[in-house]
């Protein structure tokens, strides 16, 4: 069987997602004058560091190596793959480029759902015994996305 997925490296991704994130909270925290936005924006970033920190240690727990047991579906597996290719490829957007705090929440909100997406459909790429960490991804980036939303919901 030709290789999917390897479970690390949908955890280096979501590493690299963890970094593009905290220097956007952050940016967004620097240039917030409202306090609680800005407290808001600094939850986030400091959450983002601790996820990060979570996703390298879990990185040191899985095989760089393996090779899935699950049903390949090809044209799903260059699906996904592509979205990885074409999410490095792609320069995130800065907090500078936002002159308007609602948009710059609606961009991040955005952020958080593609993120959760993108971790549902590889978890049918993965060993099912792998999933639980995929899991613990989806439910970091849900839990970021209902924070945002209640802030917006606030403005």
């Amino acid at each position: 069987m030709a290789k999917i997925f390897y479970l690390s490296e949908i955890v280096k991704f979501a590493i690299e997602k963890e970094q593009e994130s905290f220097d956007f909270y952050k940016a967004l925290a620097e240039k917030e004058e409202n306090a609680e936005i800005k407290s808001v924006f600094e939850t986030l970033k400091l959450e983002e560091q601790q996820h990060e920190a979570f996703y390298k240690g879990m990185l040191n727990t899985v095989t760089e190596e393996q090779t899935p047991r699950v049903h390949e579906d090809e044209e799903y597996a260059v699906y996904m793959q592509t979205l990885i290719d074409a999410s490095r490829q792609q320069s995130p957007r800065t907090a500078a480029e936002f002159s308007d705090t609602k948009v710059a929440i609606d961009y991040a909100i955005g952020r958080e759902k593609d993120s959760i997406i993108f971790y549902a459909g590889l978890k049918n790429l993965i060993l099912e015994k792998d999933q639980t960490i995929v899991d613990t991804i989806i439910r970091e980036e849900a839990k970021h996305a209902a924070k945002l939303i209640k802030l917006k919901e606030q403005l």
